[in-house]
């Protein structure tokens, strides 16, 4: 199995539905859903620009996709979230904004937010004892990529580059694109999308559990961890409810149904 620690709004919100309409596929549900149609876009190439971003599903990624080291099973690793997300708060983003990372369109925050960086440093930091260590071979496609001193040291450490200082917090919508007519037509598709959503924040106040089997399985997002939210008392905080989708194994997780 393949599990990563990542952002994504609600399956109810807004976002969640454009996001995964875009991508072709509800990671929550499973459901393969029918793209919108765009003038001058061919549907076969915008489902191929989709394809790698649709397997992940729609969300921004705290810790990459790894497996479990021994001894470690996956109650342990639902305990350590548990543990984890109690001793967060909530907070949220400024407006979103479409953007390109490394050719590659994507939504990401329109300002720097010290926060969302101390929480991604955190999260790997907390969760890296969970991670089975990449294997050679994995270690060496990872540094055939242009990588900086330092993001190759990270990965040696850290199984990604871009943790700590060089983590960028985004949500993936295309695969890398050359410059041209076809990516001013998808940038008009996203804006067409996205953009009346994007000047909302985007509250961070909850972590999500993707799980994938291992062989190229698609990932779903499987579990919800909600922080408590600040009480009017600065060093407590409430717990949520318990609210189950499908079991309960802790008393603040949601499961979402298979």
């Amino acid at each position: 199995m393949r599990y990563a620690i990542a952002i994504a709004p609600p399956p109810t919100a807004p976002l969640w539905h454009q996001g995964s309409q875009w991508l072709g596929r509800d990671a929550c549900s499973g459901q393969i859903l029918a793209r919108p149609c765009f003038r001058g876009i061919d549907p076969e190439r915008l489902e191929e620009l989709t394809r790698t971003s649709a397997r992940y599903g729609f969300h921004a990624a705290l810790v990459p996709p790894f497996r479990l080291a021994l001894p470690w099973s996956e109650v342990d690793l639902l305990k350590g979230m548990d543990d984890f997300t109690a001793r967060q708060g909530p907070f949220s983003l400024s407006a979103l904004e479409i953007a390109l990372f490394s050719s590659r369109f994507c939504l990401r925050p329109g300002e720097h937010h010290p926060g969302l960086q101390t929480l991604a440093a955190h999260a790997i930091r907390a969760f890296d004892r969970f991670r089975t260590p990449l294997t050679p071979g994995e270690l060496a496609r990872g540094k055939a990529a242009m990588l900086s001193g330092q993001e190759k040291r990270n990965l040696e450490i850290w199984g990604h580059p871009y943790v700590f200082e060089q983590f960028r917090f985004y949500f993936t919508l295309t695969a890398p694109m050359g410059e041209g007519r076809e990516m001013e037509r998808i940038h008009a598709a996203l804006v067409e999308t996205f953009g009346p959503l994007l000047a909302a924040p985007l509250p961070i106040d909850a972590l999500c559990l993707f799980v994938a089997a291992d062989g190229g399985e698609p990932m779903r997002c499987q579990y919800r961890f909600p922080f408590p939210p600040f009480s009017s008392e600065p060093e407590e905080r409430i717990h949520h409810a318990p609210q189950v989708l499908q079991k309960n194994l802790y008393p603040r997780h949601q499961c979402h149904s298979a």
